[in-house]
């Protein structure tokens, strides 16, 4: 063999082994790719459950995997609240249960991104932690064997738990960044807090299969850690939530010693300026003698670790909301240098324009380190020449004419009121139209029961569909496998989930729906707390708010009240059709959070009632059968709420029974019994400790009346 051959070979095996994707960075090389053309989309905005669920992604990966080759998503571990984006965790290891999905829907969808050549990247959060059921008790896990728990001395010794009476007082040192409230701040300098960290990125990209992370709150830790953790883990992508200016965010880029990317906060605000104050000069820095675009990616060493935004979660519900022409922005932030980072509610809002944009970048091979040469600055208009790996493009960003030398109307490849670009390049289509499988119909209720086609679109013929009924995946190995066009008889309420499947792979997403045959109406209790004015405010999917229980702030639930076991009840029976709601309860002032996805009969109390974001408990198994939340729950403590004695029922005998209060204190214990007394306990909600002799834990909320 010629050794020209060899090599040749030899360079693709060795490809093939580093990773199956060309899309996705080679093994070995931290943090950020020098002349990296990907596109990343942050694929959630704040409060958009519904939008980001992993199920939704599942089906949608096909179509996002044309244009996206990173998808940031929200943190996957269960927190201490619900509904949470993730910034509030509790389990880093055991449990990925989120207001996004269960964790195996979770694995499901980064499993399809990746098939197609996308990788997710995670929003991870090790700033800060919560306990289980106070400020400080990080739960025990156990990964690859060994035992990760934190505990006091885990904690900066200044953080504000420090003063909170009946708290543990943490011994960690002091925090090396800015302090958290809300969650305990974790000190990075104590070796078994580093060695936590270590194992849970690992956990993420070995376990789950995420491909990097966005670390959350980087100004919270010293940089340096950020550099141990991605050398630890070989972060393939790492970028640092770094909310400052210049100087210091590459001041925070070289303490990680250039192992992680970072937010370009500066390019966001020259855009928002450039818009807002109609000059678009603000889109200019002066380097040196020569004229470049404003943030890190005017500097020829850190634009390679420049991730380029318009707006984030944080930002698109604050004071720095980008107000200007969204497709402008996204025109420049696609035509220029960095990864660009597209926001979620812009890429649903405007995808075809969006698509488009990604097919020009990518068609000219713009890439984090592309070369520009700024050709107008001025108040009116920024035109600028982009170079990229396979040509070059010229972008006008605001008002008045321009006509680039050399270039005709028919170079034109976009144009809107606000920008223009132009290219000799011809511009590639991404679409790349995967296998997919659709339902005829699709999910819905049908009274009695429905036949449903399985239908293969794009498909070339040696495919096939696998589907499942029981609330699995299904695959080449799980379900039943039939050809397109197959029937299916549904008789009763059923989760159906079908892929298409060629030469023993999945081929495809995931195809969801739910189908119901009979109508189940919902059913609320809310037991009476202390407003003087209780309202209910009700939506679903079948029906306006306005038809259910009226406009904001619903229906005053003065006169539909009922008595059960002692206690006053503000009932609500929604039409026999609507058989999931939604639930807003409130005083025309204080509320509480969305209560998402009610379905059957539920019984509720208020946690709290002030604000705008009380919290809830399900107490239905206490007065109305057994909640979801606690059905397969083998320690039951009742009752619930309890006035004296409260006990436990269980198949083990009870080692510990505790109560806490709020803050963390002690106020109840009994040691091998199965039953306190806390009638000298102050009206409120506490936490319970159950432990058994077999070791097994049981943590939740009691409400003592």
């Amino acid at each position: 063999m010629r050794r020209t051959k060899f090599i040749q070979v030899a360079v693709a095996l060795f490809a093939l082994l580093l990773f199956v994707s060309p899309k996705l960075k080679a093994e070995g090389e931290y943090a950020w790719p020098a002349n990296y053309d990907g596109v990343m989309l942050q694929g959630f905005s704040w409060d958009a459950y519904d939008e980001t669920q992993w199920s939704l992604f599942s089906e949608q990966a096909s179509e996002m995997s044309n244009y996206f080759d990173l998808v940031w998503v929200p943190n996957s571990g269960k927190c201490s609240s619900n509904p949470s984006m993730g910034y509030n965790p509790i389990y880093w290891f055991t449990n990925h249960n989120s207001s996004f999905g269960t964790e195996e829907e979770l694995r499901e969808m980064i499993r399809t991104f990746t098939a197609f050549g996308t990788g997710v990247i995670e929003d991870v959060v090790v700033n800060h932690r919560n306990g289980v059921s106070n400020w400080t008790d990080f739960p025990a896990e156990v990964y690859k064997g060994e035992t990760y728990q934190l505990g006091l001395d885990a904690i900066c010794r200044n953080d504000e738990v420090a003063n909170a009476q009946g708290q543990g007082k943490p011994t960690g040192a002091y925090d090396t960044g800015d302090n958290f409230d809300g969650c305990r701040d974790l000190d990075h300098t104590n070796p078994e807090v580093q060695r936590h960290v270590k194992a849970y990125l690992d956990f993420l990209k070995n376990d789950l299969g995420y491909i990097g992370w966005r670390y959350d709150m980087v100004k919270g830790f010293g940089g340096e850690f950020i550099k141990i953790y991605n050398e630890s883990a070989k972060a393939r992508y790492s970028v640092g939530e770094y909310w400052d200016n210049y100087d210091k965010t590459t001041a925070w880029i070289e303490k990680t010693g250039r192992q992680s990317a970072a937010f370009d906060f500066e390019f966001k605000w020259a855009l928002g300026n450039a818009f807002s104050q109609r000059n678009f000069t603000k889109l200019v820095w002066k380097s040196g003698s020569k004229d470049q675009p404003a943030g890190l990616i005017h500097n020829d060493t850190y634009k390679r670790y420049a991730v380029t935004f318009i707006d984030n979660h944080d930002t698109y519900r604050e004071a720095s909301k980008f107000t200007g022409d969204i497709l402008a922005a996204n025109a420049y932030l696609l035509t220029h240098p960095g990864t660009p980072c597209v926001f979620m509610k812009h890429w649903l809002e405007n995808k075809e324009a969006i698509k488009k944009l990604i097919a020009i970048r990518k068609s000219v091979g713009i890439h984090n380190q592309s070369n520009v040469d700024v050709l107008v600055n001025s108040r009116s208009q920024y035109v600028a020449k982009v170079t990229g790996l396979h040509g070059e493009l010229i972008v006008k960003i605001g008002m008045g004419s321009y006509n680039p030398a050399g270039y005709t109307n028919n170079d034109k490849v976009a144009n809107a009121s606000a920008y223009t670009i132009w290219t000799k390049t011809p511009i590639k289509n991404l679409d790349v139209k995967r296998p997919e499988v659709s339902f005829s119909p699709e999910g819905g209720f049908y009274q009695g029961g429905v036949k449903v086609t399985m239908t293969l679109n794009n498909a070339t013929g040696s495919e096939s569909i696998a589907y499942t009924v029981d609330g699995s995946f299904p695959s080449a190995t799980n379900g039943t496998v039939v050809k397109s066009g197959a029937t299916l008889d549904i008789t009763k309420k059923t989760t159906l989930r079908a892929v298409a499947i060629a030469d023993g792979k999945i081929v495809s997403g995931t195809k969801s729906a739910v189908y119901k045959t009979e109508y189940l109406p919902v059913t609320i209790y809310l037991q009476k707390p202390s407003w003087s004015t209780v309202n209910f405010y009700a939506w679903s999917d079948e029906f306006e708010a306005a038809q259910l229980l009226g406009n904001w702030p619903g229906k005053n639930m003065a006169s539909s009240t009922v008595q059960q076991d002692g206690y006053t009840w503000y009932k609500y029976t929604t039409p026999e059709t609507c058989d999931v709601v939604n639930i807003i309860f409130n005083n025309g002032t204080d509320q509480t959070i969305d209560i998402v996805g009610v379905e059957g009969t539920k019984y509720f109390v208020l946690n709290g009632t002030e604000g705008k974001s009380i919290t809830v408990t399900d107490v239905t198994s206490q007065f109305g059968g057994v909640s979801d939340a606690v059905a397969d729950v083998e320690v039951a403590v009742y009752p619930n709420p309890a006035t004296d004695m409260v006990f436990v029922k269980s198949t083990q005998e009870v080692a510990t029974f505790e109560v806490y209060a709020a803050s963390g204190a002690l106020v109840a214990h009994a040691e091998n019994a199965s039953e306190l007394n806390v009638a000298s306990l102050q009206n409120g909600f506490y936490f319970y400790r159950v432990a058994l002799a077999d070791g097994t834990v049981t943590q939740g909320k009691l409400l003592k009346k």
